[in-house]
């Protein structure tokens, strides 16, 4: 996986000259207190390595994008970033997120308030198993919980999905 940082690889072979590999500001920017920094992050599903090394430096208030083929590994990273994969069997993560200082990974720290820091937008729709009504109302609801308004945008959001009976409540 390439991304905005760098992903040299432990034995990685220096440049032809001999020299170090001379810093690319679009390749690894110097970024002097990143946001969000990852540190030789590898990844396994069971046996299969799907991140290997990958390290990376974020500037706060920076709009940032990865971008490569399918199946790179750009999803995989972003769900090590919010903790996506705790709910994922088998996974293996070596290496270290920091946010904001902190480890994403350390026990004291709240995973939901993390995760309303750091979002996700997925490429197709990745509801919960539940019925569409649940899965409106359950975003709506994570920003206010209860209220009308949160009640009438989900009222709206349901006609404009075209969803008429689309759960219990």
């Amino acid at each position: 996986m390439e991304a905005l940082g760098h992903t040299r690889e432990r034995n990685e072979e220096p440049s032809a000259d001999g020299a170090p590999e001379a810093s690319n500001g679009a390749v690894a920017p110097d970024i002097e207190r990143p946001v969000l920094s990852v540190e030789n992050l590898s990844l396994w599903y069971g046996a299969a390595r799907a991140l290997k090394g990958i390290s990376l430096r974020m500037a706060e208030k920076r709009i940032t994008a990865f971008i490569g083929p399918s199946g790179c590994g750009k999803s995989t990273l972003l769900r090590c970033i919010n903790r996506m994969n705790d709910l994922v069997d088998g996974v293996r993560i070596e290496g270290r997120i920091l946010f904001e200082g902190q480890s994403v990974y350390d026990a004291k720290l709240d995973v939901n308030a993390l995760r309303t820091r750091i979002g996700m937008v997925f490429q197709k729709s990745n509801p919960f198993p539940k019925s569409i009504y649940e899965n409106v109302a359950f975003g709506k609801g994570a920003v206010s919980r209860g209220s009308s308004a949160s009640a009438t945008s989900t009222r709206s959001s349901r006609r404009a999905c075209g969803a008429r009976r689309c759960g219990t409540r």
